[in-house]
């Protein structure tokens, strides 16, 4: 039987990662893990709330969609197909459709009240350390699912993982120990917002050094097994770290530095003759986390049901076959919601999302990565196009998209 491993991290984004163009803060596991399969380049979650995007990676159904699907799990569950959720704490217990794993292992989350003396102390390297125990046995469920859930609330990286990242003429370092949540005292001082982007990135280093580590083991066990295993790397959402406003979800304006997840898409060959190594690639369709839940139907099913949204297919042909198959322009689009309701679309060329009165601002993409630019004022005919999109932007999800050009390209 076909076995697959997805590794969810809460609230890690992509823009912190070296294989997403960071340059200041080096990821070498994840830069290792990009080398050996499908690099999505753009995938928007669907929701800053950990249950809404949490159930869409677990049932394929965005946010927003009105008609249930049955979770993975029931369906594995009917074909007798076993499934393992290890989650940190009580972190997914309330969400609906984690209880359908027919195995669940819960490993107690750390309490740190201070920065770790050393990378063995930190939060993540304890949970990894406790995920590796449990898998010592090897890979013995059809579908293994493991969430990490203190990146976004626990920052206890060393000194010297700190440290790395200031220079002379920078801020103190701050000792922070979580996100200072709320509005930033001076939108107009980089310094705060240098403190925690960079407390931050350090947690995001010692995460980089963990997960290498789980990933060897993961091999290891891999190489026993008949068959190729999928692994899956993504996180459920990003984090908003100061750059648009103010510090978590709630008092940030919304943008994609709070929905842009890496994801990774890799095979992990066993020692069985005939198996076919993926190359590296980038993949730069515009996805949603859904299409998670679709590429684990298709490999652990064989059932590879096309999806009405462009964005939310299973991801095994572009696995294997890069740049096959690529959908037009004019059916990608990504459609989120964030924590005050407020709703982001983006295209091929734009990036739009609605404000507190209901107003939409507008950026251009793929060049303004980050919205640094608003530029509303001057584009009215796209913002028009996005207005109509917003009012009926649920039904979007029920039948094939089909953008106008305008939002197709830039012009």
């Amino acid at each position: 039987m076909p076995k697959a491993i997805v590794i969810t991290i809460d609230q890690l984004g992509a823009r912190y990662l070296s294989p997403y163009g960071n340059t200041w803060n080096p990821t070498p596991g994840f830069d290792n893990l990009a080398a050996s399969g499908m690099t999505a380049e753009y995938c928007l979650s669907s929701s800053t709330s950990l249950n809404s995007s949490m159930r869409s990676l677990l049932t394929g159904q965005h946010v927003m969609a009105t008609k249930e699907k049955p979770t993975l799990m029931q369906q594995l569950s009917d074909l007798g197909q076993s499934s393992l959720l290890i989650q940190e704490g009580d972190s997914l217990t309330t969400i609906p459709g984690t209880q359908e794993f027919s195995h669940l292992q819960t490993i107690p989350p750390a309490i740190n009240s201070k920065m770790a003396e050393s990378l063995e102390f930190t939060a993540t390297a304890q949970f990894i350390s406790l995920v590796m125990k449990e898998l010592e046995q090897g890979i013995t469920h059809d579908l293994t699912w493991i969430h990490h859930s203190s990146l976004g609330c626990i920052w206890d990286a060393p000194f010297a993982y700190r440290e790395q990242f200031f220079g002379e003429e920078d801020p103190d370092i701050a000792e922070m120990i979580m996100p200072p949540l709320g509005p930033l005292a001076n939108e107009d001082d980089p310094d705060e917002i240098m403190q925690v982007v960079h407390a931050y990135a350090a947690q995001v280093s010692v995460l980089d050094t963990c997960l290498s580590l789980l990933l060897e083991q993961i091999q290891i066990l891999v190489n026993n097994l008949d068959e190729t295993a999928l692994l899956i790397v993504t996180s459920p959402r990003s984090q908003a770290l100061g750059h648009h406003g103010g510090i978590g979800y709630a008092y940030s304006q919304p943008a994609t530095d709070q929905i842009h997840v890496p994801l990774f898409v890799t095979k992990i060959l066993s020692k069985t003759p005939g198996s076919q190594e993926t190359s590296p690639s980038r993949n730069p369709i515009l996805l949603q986390p859904e299409c998670v839940y679709a590429t684990l139907k298709h490999w652990l099913t064989g059932n590879d049901n096309e999806a009405v949204f462009a964005g939310h297919g299973s991801q095994l042909q572009q696995l294997e076959s890069p740049g096959q198959a690529v959908p037009s322009l004019a059916q990608q689009f990504t459609l989120s919601r964030f924590a005050k309701n407020q709703l982001a679309m983006q295209s091929p060329a734009w990036f739009s999302v609605t404000n507190d009165e209901g107003s939409v601002r507008l950026y251009v993409k793929p060049d303004d990565r980050w919205e640094s630019n608003e530029i509303g004022s001057r584009r009215k005919d796209i913002v028009q196009e996005f207005e109509t999109l917003f009012q009926s932007a649920s039904e979007l999800l029920n039948e094939p998209v089909n953008l106008p050009e305008s939002l197709q390209k830039q012009g």
